[in-house]
């Protein structure tokens, strides 16, 4: 895991010079940022906008109703879909697969997380800690018994198994990096899984946070740029998709027909899950990031522990939603300083850590009241039968 965030570090140095504008684009970001998360006007301006370009949009309050309007959409025993932070976050791949639907991950490093049964150690690297070694030894030596000398021969497997998959699914799911107020949504990729999943011939299913949203294209592109510097140390992905709704053609007349190539329907659930909640109480700016994982690259503490601290904003964050322990962290501030955006992540893990020994306060002092009026009540019953 360390030799691979180093890799991305060094590739951060070799290209930053490609980006001279870098300090104004960030700038611009986290302004941007500040007036788009928890914007109502701008979330109502682009889900008008969505539907008229043919996007059926659903809100999704809660993480279970999320989950029941994908399961309302499949009417299929398997579904694919892509790397995806939000459908991690309501257990979406659990949820399915309890009701029989066979769900696989396209991008590599998911797919092989999902066959070894591993847990992700980075938001954009979620294989990031297995060595080629060890992946090898699991895949020749265990449970699939091949014969896979290299990389090469692994990524040959990867790539056969998950295109087999593919070729069999009708509906594909996907997560969303940006909603732009045009009516369009904005996905990156390196791998080209995307175009594989988005346009499987029944529907496909895209998952989106209300943080999500920006204010045009264009601001969601920069941040497009930023997230894959920061996450990568590329300039560019490979793939930028921009989708302004379902498919359609002008060309006889000039009238406009549309679901003329696949998919024919696309769904967009727009998540709250407490969002609205924290934004309108103290925690806006956890909801600025742009998920690049740069706090995490950077994270003393995941270095060290690995999956038992997440390490930065996904440590903060899973702390809120899973209750997960906070008291590894330093607050040594490198996830804020090492923040594209500046997010201020130790002040944040020390207002949770203060609010999480009130309630553990509060909590033993109610133990010791029923406790003092069970001792009580007891002393009563046997005095009275004395």
């Amino acid at each position: 895991m360390q030799k691979a965030f180093k890799l991305v570090k060094e590739r951060q140095k070799k290209n930053i010079h490609k980006i001279p504008d870098l300090e104004d684009r960030l700038k611009r970001l986290r302004s941007i940022r500040e007036k788009s998360v928890g914007n109502k006007d701008l979330m109502k301006e682009s889900i008008e906008n969505l539907i008229q370009n043919g996007f059926d949009v659903r809100f999704a309050k809660s993480a279970r109703d999320a989950v029941d309007i994908v399961l309302n959409e499949i009417n299929d025993s398997i579904v694919v879909k892509s790397k995806s932070n939000v459908s991690r976050e309501i257990k979406l791949v659990e949820e399915l697969e309890k009701r029989g639907i066979k769900v696989i991950e396209t991008d590599i490093g998911d797919r092989l997380i999902q066959l070894l049964d591993e847990t992700p150690s980075h938001p954009t690297g979620p294989a990031s800690h297995l060595p080629v070694d060890l992946i090898l030894n699991e895949f020749n030596n265990k449970r699939y018994r091949l014969n896979l000398k290299s990389i090469d021969d692994l990524m040959e497997f990867l790539l056969r198994d998950i295109k087999s998959k593919v070729q069999c699914a009708r509906i594909g799911i996907t997560g969303v990096n940006a909603i732009c107020s045009e009516g369009a949504l904005l996905i990156l990729h390196n791998e080209g899984n995307v175009f594989e999943v988005i346009t499987r011939p029944e529907k496909w299913i895209a998952i989106a946070s209300i943080d999500k949203f920006y204010p045009s294209i264009e601001d969601a592109i920069n941040a497009a740029k930023i997230q894959t510097f920061f996450a990568t140390g590329e300039v560019l992905p490979s793939f930028i998709e921009v989708i302004g709704g379902v498919s359609k053609t002008a060309d006889i007349e000039k009238k406009l027909y549309k679901g003329i190539h696949n998919p024919k329907e696309i769904i967009l659930i727009v998540l709250d899950n407490k969002r609205t909640y924290l934004i309108e109480n103290g925690f806006k700016e956890l909801f600025y990031c742009i998920g690049c994982g740069n706090c995490v690259l950077n994270c003393p503490v995941h270095n060290v522990f690995g999956e038992r601290f997440k390490g930065g904003r996904f440590s903060l964050f899973s702390a809120i939603y899973e209750s997960e322990d906070l008291s590894l962290c330093l607050t040594c501030g490198r996830c804020k300083k090492n923040c594209p955006l500046n997010i201020n992540i130790p002040a944040m893990i020390k207002r949770v850590r203060k609010g999480s020994e009130i309630y553990n306060i509060l909590v033993s002092h109610i133990k010791w009241l029923l406790q003092s009026a069970y001792i009580n009540v007891m002393r009563y019953i046997v005095s009275n039968r004395l």
